[in-house]
């Protein structure tokens, strides 16, 4: 059933990425032919595993003729053109406009692969239509890169395939280039891999110009610039705080927020707290305006939905879209108050206490006193700290802070506390426990629990 290919499909694309970081390895040179064939072939050996665990004819009849199935896709697929054999359609710049012109791109339905101007591949895609998609892609990259991104496209027409010949072929043409001794595209690689570029993924319309809160009269005063903050959230009824453009996010928390705002097709704002031209002390202005510490900041109709820890966690349950195509139909605003928790009852309840890890540590000052710092505030019920600043080594925006150490936490905690709460009003309470800490550190990735919760 659908769980079953959900499940095939998260398992390949955890193997992608595992294998994505063996090859990093001496010994992933080795095997990353053989791992590429396997992980392409496993999907469908997934798949009949579990069809064979159910009982009944029309079990053993759906088997049959999903093995069916994907032996005419992987059949089709092996007929149609390698990717070194497809033909090549050369895009331009025109010299008027500005854009890239992709009009020699087929138009029809099909497989394709994207070459920059030093022929390195960047994206493989299926879509209905290949050139409005690389329309698209040239749209979401903007007119300052696409002419070097988008070069030149290969693409194979398959009009009358299936949705199963086409990824098979996709499949193909992954797996080819792999065994080539190439890395995953860019575009292809998943959100949170090093190296990834989420703009392949965004749909048409989705992008806007950042915007300008400055505007003809400019900004001089924290005041206006507060001022400024409120007009753009009462204007517009999505608008993402971020360090950066769409295009060209300045942190990993922008990126990986715009990129799964992107995902989802819905357009939204965008305001670059970095461009101070264009928005003169908007970066403090909206954390004075939110009592929120951090950037990204995702306004919904007016109100502070939260950080890229809150837009993961909504974008996991499905309530990010849900919330987000609301806002565009202009409905009102969801209650709140409806919402039973039944927090008399869950507050009487006790729960065997989690693990608690304090740090206590003279080399690690700023560990030890979120440490204390959260052990006084709070009746914990666990607690984990995690310096992540080794992933983030050269941060811009840490170096900007002259942080070359302790820069990056991610901090899990579960108390009876947040009973009641919702995800926005846990981390504010967080946030508002550890105000004296945040000016020492550069990034805080919260994840909060009641005891019920954690247990």
């Amino acid at each position: 059933g659908s769980q079953h290919q959900h499940f095939c499909e998260f398992f390949v694309a955890s193997s992608m990425r595992a294998k994505q970081r063996l090859r990093l390895t001496h010994l992933g040179g080795l095997v990353a032919v053989a791992s590429a064939t396997f992980l392409l072939s496993w999907r469908t050996l997934l798949q009949a595993s579990f069809a064979v665990s159910s009982f009944g004819g029309a079990n053993r009849i759906r088997l049959a003729i999903a093995r069916q199935g994907e032996a005419a896709s992987a059949a089709t697929a092996a007929e149609a053109p390698p990717l070194g054999e497809a033909p090549v359609f050369i895009t331009e710049v025109d010299p008027i406009t500005g854009e890239l012109d992709v009009s020699g791109v087929p138009d029809t339905m099909g497989v394709y692969a994207v070459f920059d101007d030093n022929s390195q591949l960047q994206y493989i895609g299926l879509s209905k239509r290949m050139s409005r998609s690389v329309s698209d892609h040239a749209e979401s990259i903007g007119p300052q890169e696409a002419g070097m991104l988008i070069s030149s496209v290969k693409c194979l027409e398959m009009p009358d395939a299936s949705k199963e010949e086409l990824k098979a072929t996709w499949q193909r043409w992954i797996k080819e280039h792999m065994d080539d001794g190439g890395e995953i595209p860019a575009g292809n690689l998943p959100e949170s891999a090093p190296g990834s570029d989420g703009r392949w993924r965004l749909r048409r319309n989705q992008v806007k110009p950042s915007l300008n809160l400055a505007g003809v009269g400019g900004i001089t005063s924290q005041a206006e610039a507060l001022d400024a903050v409120k007009g753009a959230v009462t204007r517009h009824p999505i608008v993402l705080f971020m360090k950066g453009t769409p295009a060209m996010p300045q942190c990993g928390f922008s990126a990986r927020s715009v990129g799964i705002m992107g995902s989802l097709g819905i357009p939204f704002d965008t305001v670059n707290v970095m461009d101070v031209e264009a928005n003169p002390g908007v970066r403090d202005a909206v954390k004075e305006f939110s009592k929120w510490p951090t950037i990204p900041q995702l306004f919904v109709k007016g109100q502070l939905v939260g950080g890229a820890d809150i837009i993961a966690e909504m974008q996991a349950t499905g309530q990010l879209e849900t919330t987000l195509k609301e806002a565009t139909r202009a409905t009102e605003e969801e209650s709140q108050d409806g919402t039973d928790r039944e927090t008399d009852a869950a507050a009487t309840r006790s729960f065997t206490p989690g693990e608690i890890l304090l740090v206590d540590n003279p080399s690690r000052p700023t560990a030890s006193l979120i440490s204390r710092t959260l052990n006084d505030a709070f009746q914990l019920h666990s607690l984990r700290i995690v310096d992540q600043s080794s992933d983030h080594e050269g941060d811009a925006g840490a170096l900007e802070m002259g942080l070359t150490g302790e820069s990056h936490f991610r901090v899990e905690l579960s108390a009876p506390e947040f009973e009641g709460l919702s995800t926005l009003q846990r981390q504010q309470k967080v946030y508002g426990v550890l105000s004296e800490v945040m000016p020492r550190i550069h990034a805080l990735s919260l994840v909060t629990q009641t005891p019920a919760e954690a247990s």
